[in-house]
This record gives C-alpha cells, structure tokens and sequence, in this order.
C-alpha cells in the first residue's frame, strides 16, 4: 500500500479497538518498522478520549524496560493523532488462550514473572497501569518451544502517582476504569486511589485465566462481577486443574 501518515507508511492493519487502529507501518526517516496507533479521526472531537490517548503516549514515554512495548513517537497527520510504538512480532495472551485452551503451567508463570517485572518498572516511576489482562500482556512468538518474551500493552487507563507527577486524573468520581473480569475490588469503587496492589491483582487473575482457561469471578454484568470477589472465596487452581503445582496455586 502507498498510504502514508506523515513520516510513516502504512503496510498492514494489525489490530483494531473503539479507540483506534493499529497498522504495521514503516517510519522512513529512520527506515524501521512500527506499530502505529491511530485514533479514529471521528473520535478527536471527544476531548477526554484525546486526553487518555496522550496520557498514554506520556506513560509510555516514561518507561523504559525490556518488558514493557516502547513509545517513539507521537504527533498528528490529517486531523488524525496516532503513536509510534515497538513493533513485536507475536500475539497477546488472550489470542494465545483463544487457540490453545489452557496453557502451560511454566510458561505461563514466565510469562508473568516478566510482566512483574515490567510493572515493577513502571511502578518505580509511580505509574499504575489499571488494566492488566491477557489482551494488553503480548508474547513474542508463536509457538511454546521457546522461552517467552513478554511486552506490557495499553496504558490508557494509566495513572500517575500524585508524588511523582501532577498529571490530571482522568476519571470522575464513580466513574469505572479497567476490565472488571481482572480488576481488583477496590478500583470498582474508588479509581483514584487505587495503588499497585491493583495491578497485582489483575496479575494474578490473569495468571488464574491463563492456568485454567477460565476467570476466577464470574458474573453476567460488571457489577456482579465486582461484587462475587468481595462476597466470595478467592478459587483454586487445583480445583479445574489437578496438575498445577500447589505452591503455584497457592501463589495465585
């Protein structure tokens, strides 16, 4: 294709939410390839979704770790804004349970391990991701004969810590943020002061999804989601799946 968006030529769609879209694309000046984020043009008269597309760009911008998918660039072509990321050639977790099922016990906790490493990362810089889940954890690859390699997506729903920065708070009061299958309880009734623990815990669900296939809270609405994790036990692992080590289990 000869599409272009100011420095960058559009080679392929890669992926596509409410937001925006994703191509693969090449940044001529310095002859690369990327992922470009595209907000949809028909989205920038909504102040508040461009306000969490740069507060996105500004997260990314500030974090620099090998698990966590880098931020180049960002600027506007067209009436059009789009970010210039890490291309990374794999697919996110979500994807890898859409075709394998369950997954594999060891490569499952890898993958995690990365994934805490990088949000250790962000959290030094006292950035709170908030929407940890299989679709924003991508893995390099495609196939389990080699050692994972873990990238961090979407940080859109990010938020600073007030003692690192006096960034404005998106959300309003009362206002929920996250993916409610894999955010912890708190973060359904107060978005602003949430800390890392919520991150922790939408870890751990997603290593509970990734192990069983499953979510560990069920629920036909997002409020009775949030509210079996607060009147319900924690499930076990062991419980759908026997041959997961106890002390895995227990770390879930």
């Amino acid at each position: 294709t000869n599409l272009r968006m100011g420095n960058y030529q559009l080679l392929a769609q890669i992926g596509e939410g409410g937001m925006g879209t994703v191509y693969k694309a090449r940044q001529q000046n310095f002859d690369r390839i990327v992922a470009l984020k595209v907000i949809h043009p028909q989205r920038t008269s909504d102040p508040e979704l461009v306000k969490r597309f740069m507060r996105e760009a500004q997260a990314m911008g500030r974090l620099h770790h090998g698990n966590i998918v880098t931020a180049f660039d960002i600027d506007e072509a067209d009436g059009a804004l789009f970010l210039a990321m890490e291309y990374v050639e794999g697919h996110d977790v979500g994807r890898w349970l859409k075709e394998h099922g369950r997954l594999p016990v060891a490569w499952s906790c890898e993958c995690i391990r990365q994934a805490a490493c990088g949000l250790q990362h962000a959290h030094e810089q006292g950035l709170i991701h908030r929407d940890i889940k299989p679709a924003n954890l991508l893995v390099v690859g495609h196939n389990f004969e080699v050692q994972p390699q873990v990238k961090i997506l979407d940080l859109g729903l990010a938020r600073f810590s007030s003692s690192k920065t006096d960034a404005t708070e998106l959300t309003h009061t009362g206002m929920m943020m996250g993916t409610p299958h894999y955010m912890a309880p708190e973060q359904g009734l107060s978005t602003k002061r949430v800390d890392i623990r919520a991150d922790i815990y939408s870890l751990g669900c997603t290593l509970f999804k990734m192990l069983t296939a499953s979510v560990p809270f069920a629920g036909e609405t997002p409020l009775e989601q949030m509210m079996s994790r607060t009147t319900g036990d924690p499930p076990r692992v062991r419980d759908q799946r026997p041959d997961c080590p106890a002390d895995v289990d227990a770390v879930v």
